[in-house]
């Protein structure tokens, strides 16, 4: 457990922290001296609301530890709700410094299947609940005036850095977010805020919801690396005075931790006159079908080709072959 001093004074709010990642976080932002708001509206179980009272767990264990909590039930996917996480802040603690927008959940989203719902509730609590708990926030700070050492950290996914087959809109919200943390960085410096995002590699309940992930996070004697405690610390330096960043992308697992940078090009090319779909082609053609990165996926970082699976021109052969 993280104990130090490095945020006295400092007023926190954890979104999701009831369980997994957000518990650790709040305990350890406390541990440091943080006040926090732990918040957590409740895991949807079988299409109902969870009915375990998770935040009130923790800040009781908070306050056994020797810290100072209090507990929030609002939905960061209510606009009104993340306006009351924020207020519930400002009021009972008289201040804010920290936000770590945490809460999330996941559905399959295959493109073929896909709902309505399937959509609007990743993107609610992902994409919207970022955006609205960053923005009461944001709207607060703007009121009050600039002051240093103040932190947005957002939780974006190596699912939304590296998309893959089957995690379309979950993916697609967590790209969003690495984007909002780069947008929100540049708006907010002047008030003296951080905005960093993390995409964090750990066995939580929405990993033990897909037996595909919970295969590449086995639990293991000894040091586990999966366990969601280790992802804590980076939460810490995020939040506290020590931290340089802003606009910046963190993975985390185990012992291993690594910095994005955003989309560069790969290649370019010019000419002095009007590009035509022939020149195009024969530009492109010395350039592989798939783009190669360095991803930060459970067990490390690996080299990693998009799009993984068939490639178009392995359709159009298969088509060609049956036609």
């Amino acid at each position: 457990m993280i104990s130090n001093n490095l945020l006295d004074g400092k007023v926190a709010v954890v979104t999701g922290a009831g369980r997994g990642l957000g518990r650790e976080y709040a305990l350890a932002l406390a541990a440091s001296g943080a006040k926090v708001v732990v918040n957590d509206f409740g895991a949807l179980v079988n299409g109902h609301k969870d009915s375990g009272n998770q935040a009130d767990l923790v800040v009781k264990e908070i306050i056994e530890r020797g810290g100072d909590a209090i507990a929030n039930a609002e939905s960061v996917a209510n606009w009104s709700g993340a306006e009351s996480i924020v207020n519930e802040a400002v009021s009972h603690f008289g201040g804010l410094d920290v936000i770590v927008n945490n809460a999330g959940n996941n559905r399959q989203s295959s493109l073929v299947e896909l709902s309505e719902e399937d959509i609007d509730t990743q993107l609610d609590v992902h994409l919207k609940g970022t955006l609205s708990v960053s923005h009461f926030a944001a709207k607060y700070w703007n009121e009050i005036g600039p002051s240093a050492n103040r932190a947005i950290i957002n939780t974006t996914s190596a699912a939304g850095l590296h998309p893959n087959l089957g995690a379309g809109v979950y993916g697609a919200a967590k790209a969003g977010i690495a984007a909002l943390t780069v947008s929100h960085a540049q708006e907010l410096a002047r008030l003296g805020v951080r905005v960093n995002a993390i995409a964090p590699c750990a066995r939580t309940r929405m990993v033990k919801e897909s037996a595909f992930v919970l295969s590449l996070m086995p639990e293991i004697d000894g040091f586990d690396r999966h366990a969601p405690e280790h992802i804590a610390p980076l939460v810490v330096y995020l939040a506290c005075r020590l931290c340089r960043f802003t606009g910046r992308v963190f993975a985390i697992e185990g012992r291993d931790v690594g910095i994005y940078r955003p989309f560069s090009i790969e290649q370019a090319w010019s000419q002095n006159t009007a590009w035509t779909p022939e020149l195009l082609d024969e530009a492109f053609s010395t350039i592989r079908e798939q783009s190669e990165t360095q991803a930060f996926f459970p067990g490390g970082v690996v080299n990693h080709r998009v799009p993984l699976g068939k490639t178009l021109k392995s359709v159009n052969e298969t088509r060609s072959k049956y036609s």
